[in-house]
Protein backbone atom coordinates (compact mmCIF):
# COMPACT_ATOMS: atom_id res chain seq x y z
CA UNK A 1 0.00 0.00 0.00
CA UNK A 2 1.50 3.23 -1.03
CA UNK A 3 0.14 6.83 -0.86
CA UNK A 4 1.00 10.37 -2.60
CA UNK A 5 -0.84 13.39 -1.53
CA UNK A 6 -1.18 16.98 -3.72
CA UNK A 7 -2.08 20.08 -1.92
CA UNK A 8 -3.26 23.08 -3.40
CA UNK A 9 -3.69 26.05 -1.46
CA UNK A 10 -5.95 29.05 -3.31
CA UNK A 11 -7.10 32.50 -2.63
CA UNK A 12 -10.12 33.91 -2.45
CA UNK A 13 -10.27 34.53 -6.62
CA UNK A 14 -10.02 31.05 -7.05
CA UNK A 15 -6.29 31.12 -7.80
CA UNK A 16 -3.44 28.52 -6.78
CA UNK A 17 -0.93 30.22 -4.64
CA UNK A 18 0.78 26.88 -2.99
CA UNK A 19 1.69 23.39 -3.81
CA UNK A 20 3.20 20.63 -1.84
CA UNK A 21 3.84 17.16 -3.22
CA UNK A 22 3.99 14.18 -0.12
CA UNK A 23 4.53 10.64 0.01
CA UNK A 24 2.27 8.84 3.12
CA UNK A 25 3.16 7.12 6.17
CA UNK A 26 0.38 4.37 7.53
CA UNK A 27 0.21 4.79 11.21
CA UNK A 28 -0.21 1.82 13.90
CA UNK A 29 -3.75 2.81 14.03
CA UNK A 30 -4.20 2.87 10.47
CA UNK A 31 -2.78 -0.89 10.06
CA UNK A 32 -5.04 -1.84 12.48
CA UNK A 33 -8.15 0.03 10.98
CA UNK A 34 -7.51 -1.72 7.63
CA UNK A 35 -7.09 -5.04 9.80
CA UNK A 36 -10.63 -4.36 11.38
CA UNK A 37 -12.39 -3.80 7.98
CA UNK A 38 -11.00 -6.85 6.71
CA UNK A 39 -11.53 -9.12 9.26
CA UNK A 40 -15.30 -7.51 9.92
CA UNK A 41 -14.61 -5.62 12.76
CA UNK A 42 -14.95 -2.12 11.31
CA UNK A 43 -17.46 -0.65 9.13
CA UNK A 44 -16.31 2.57 8.44
CA UNK A 45 -13.37 3.77 6.59
CA UNK A 46 -11.52 7.18 5.80
CA UNK A 47 -14.01 9.68 6.46
CA UNK A 48 -11.92 12.99 7.02
CA UNK A 49 -9.52 14.56 6.04
CA UNK A 50 -7.06 16.75 9.03
CA UNK A 51 -4.25 18.70 8.69
CA UNK A 52 -1.78 20.04 11.59
CA UNK A 53 1.16 22.10 12.66
CA UNK A 54 3.96 19.58 13.40
CA UNK A 55 6.41 18.75 10.63
CA UNK A 56 8.50 16.89 12.89
CA UNK A 57 9.44 13.17 12.58
CA UNK A 58 7.84 10.36 13.94
CA UNK A 59 9.72 10.14 17.56
CA UNK A 60 8.03 6.39 17.81
CA UNK A 61 7.81 5.78 13.98
CA UNK A 62 4.06 5.56 13.10
CA UNK A 63 2.74 5.76 16.56
CA UNK A 64 0.46 9.14 15.88
CA UNK A 65 -2.79 9.32 16.63
CA UNK A 66 -3.64 12.50 16.22
CA UNK A 67 -2.27 15.94 14.21
CA UNK A 68 -1.07 18.54 15.95
CA UNK A 69 -3.54 21.84 16.04
CA UNK A 70 -1.38 23.49 18.85
CA UNK A 71 1.94 24.83 19.80
CA UNK A 72 1.24 27.83 21.62
CA UNK A 73 0.12 31.26 20.36
CA UNK A 74 0.72 32.10 17.74
CA UNK A 75 1.45 28.90 16.46
CA UNK A 76 -2.51 26.99 17.18
CA UNK A 77 -4.41 26.52 14.26
CA UNK A 78 -7.74 28.72 14.25
CA UNK A 79 -11.06 27.87 12.58
CA UNK A 80 -10.83 23.36 13.45
CA UNK A 81 -8.37 21.44 11.59
CA UNK A 82 -10.65 19.07 9.49
CA UNK A 83 -12.77 18.13 6.72
CA UNK A 84 -15.62 15.87 5.73
CA UNK A 85 -15.02 13.45 2.97
CA UNK A 86 -18.13 12.07 1.53
CA UNK A 87 -18.75 9.20 -1.06
CA UNK A 88 -18.63 11.24 -4.31
CA UNK A 89 -15.24 12.16 -3.11
CA UNK A 90 -13.96 8.47 -3.31
CA UNK A 91 -12.55 7.32 -7.08
CA UNK A 92 -11.55 3.35 -7.44
CA UNK A 93 -9.80 2.32 -10.29
CA UNK A 94 -7.63 -0.40 -11.51
CA UNK A 95 -4.39 -0.87 -13.20
CA UNK A 96 -4.14 -4.19 -14.98
CA UNK A 97 -0.66 -3.58 -16.47
CA UNK A 98 0.94 -2.98 -12.73
CA UNK A 99 -1.40 -4.87 -11.53
CA UNK A 100 -2.58 -2.07 -8.30
CA UNK A 101 -6.21 -1.03 -7.49
CA UNK A 102 -6.11 2.73 -6.90
CA UNK A 103 -8.01 4.75 -4.94
CA UNK A 104 -8.34 8.75 -5.77
CA UNK A 105 -9.98 11.06 -3.04
CA UNK A 106 -10.25 14.55 -2.52
CA UNK A 107 -11.89 17.36 -0.06
CA UNK A 108 -11.46 20.84 0.24
CA UNK A 109 -10.62 22.50 3.57
CA UNK A 110 -12.79 25.68 3.65
CA UNK A 111 -11.47 29.08 4.02
CA UNK A 112 -12.40 29.78 7.79
CA UNK A 113 -10.72 26.40 9.35
CA UNK A 114 -7.24 25.49 9.01
CA UNK A 115 -5.62 28.77 9.63
CA UNK A 116 -2.21 29.25 10.49
CA UNK A 117 1.25 27.58 9.18
CA UNK A 118 0.65 24.12 8.24
CA UNK A 119 3.21 21.29 7.63
CA UNK A 120 1.22 17.72 8.07
CA UNK A 121 -1.72 16.50 6.63
CA UNK A 122 -3.28 12.84 7.21
CA UNK A 123 -6.63 10.77 6.92
CA UNK A 124 -8.46 9.74 9.35
CA UNK A 125 -11.63 7.64 10.25
CA UNK A 126 -13.88 8.89 12.87
CA UNK A 127 -16.69 6.83 14.51
CA UNK A 128 -19.01 7.95 17.22
CA UNK A 129 -16.52 9.49 19.61
CA UNK A 130 -13.47 7.53 18.18
CA UNK A 131 -10.62 8.80 15.71
CA UNK A 132 -8.15 6.80 13.99
CA UNK A 133 -5.71 8.82 12.20
CA UNK A 134 -4.89 6.43 9.28
CA UNK A 135 -1.82 7.71 7.60
CA UNK A 136 0.26 11.10 8.37
CA UNK A 137 2.50 13.27 5.51
CA UNK A 138 4.77 16.43 6.34
CA UNK A 139 5.75 19.49 3.70
CA UNK A 140 7.24 22.19 3.66
CA UNK A 141 5.05 25.09 5.52
CA UNK A 142 2.07 26.01 4.12
CA UNK A 143 0.65 29.66 5.52
CA UNK A 144 -3.37 29.53 5.46
CA UNK A 145 -4.95 32.43 5.51
CA UNK A 146 -8.79 32.39 6.29
CA UNK A 147 -9.37 33.34 3.04
CA UNK A 148 -7.88 30.22 1.71
CA UNK A 149 -8.90 27.20 0.61
CA UNK A 150 -7.03 24.43 1.26
CA UNK A 151 -7.55 21.35 -1.23
CA UNK A 152 -5.98 17.65 -0.93
CA UNK A 153 -6.06 15.02 -3.31
CA UNK A 154 -4.66 11.52 -2.40
CA UNK A 155 -3.75 8.88 -4.29
CA UNK A 156 -3.53 5.20 -2.50
CA UNK A 157 -2.51 1.77 -4.71
CA UNK A 158 -3.14 -1.51 -3.33
CA UNK A 159 -0.85 -3.61 -5.32
CA UNK A 160 -2.26 -7.29 -6.04
CA UNK A 161 -0.96 -10.37 -7.61
CA UNK A 162 1.67 -12.28 -6.79
CA UNK A 163 3.53 -9.84 -3.69
CA UNK A 164 6.79 -11.93 -3.43
CA UNK A 165 8.45 -9.47 -4.38
CA UNK A 166 7.12 -6.89 -1.83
Amino acid sequence: MRATVRLELRNAAGSVIDVRHAKNSVMKGGAQLIANLFSGQATTGITHMVVGLSGDPESDPFSSTALTTTGGTPDALTGGNETAIIPADFIIKTDAVKRLVIVQLHATLPPPAGVGTLREAGLISKVAAQTTLYNRVTFAPIEKQNDHELTMFWEVTFPYGDLNWM
